[in-house]
């Protein structure tokens, strides 16, 4: 085996030295630096599955966080409708109040001019009366002047009876 070495251009004994050699560092890199390696790349795990964790518990807070935002939103827009139904509730109540208010006033408006119409109606009314009964009397007075006692007293009797009838 030695000749079939050599020819192939490898030293034996230059061989076993480097396999010697090499044994030797490897077992003082296992004892120095393997474990070191091993536990920095366990460490390095641990990190990134730590890491991972992490990400997606931030990930599930994030969610849950446009859940309440969403569910915040939700309320404040129902809060702002039920704002604006009470605010357009108002308006038209206090519209109505103007209205109705508006109304009375003209329907009080409407009552004064009426008494005011009527108390004219009657003031004429009245002044006619009076300006009939005067012209009446006048034209009574001229038609009793020229009449005899008896019938005089017909006709006093006859207005009397006129006027009790009314």
């Amino acid at each position: 085996m030695s000749e079939m070495l050599t020819k192939l251009g490898i030293d034996w004994r230059l061989f076993i030295a480097q396999l010697v050699n090499f044994l030797i560092l490897f077992g003082i890199l296992r004892a120095f630096a393997w474990k070191p390696i091993i536990m920095a790349l366990e460490d390095r795990r641990a990190k990134i599955k730590k890491g991972l964790h992490d990400a997606e518990k931030a990930k599930q807070q994030v969610k849950d966080l446009e859940k309440e935002r969403e569910a915040v939103l939700s309320e404040a827009r129902a809060e702002a409708m039920a704002i604006i139904e009470k605010a357009d509730q108002k308006a038209s109540a206090l519209s109505q109040e103007k209205i109705q208010t508006t109304q009375n006033e003209i329907e009080k408006r409407m009552e004064e001019a009426k008494e005011q119409i009527k108390g004219e109606r009657t003031a004429s009314y009245n002044a006619l009366k009076q300006d009939l009964a005067k012209l009446i009397s006048s034209a009574t007075g001229k038609i009793v002047e020229s009449m005899d006692s008896k019938s005089h007293d017909a006709l006093i009797e006859s207005a009397i009876k006129d006027l009790s009838a009314e």
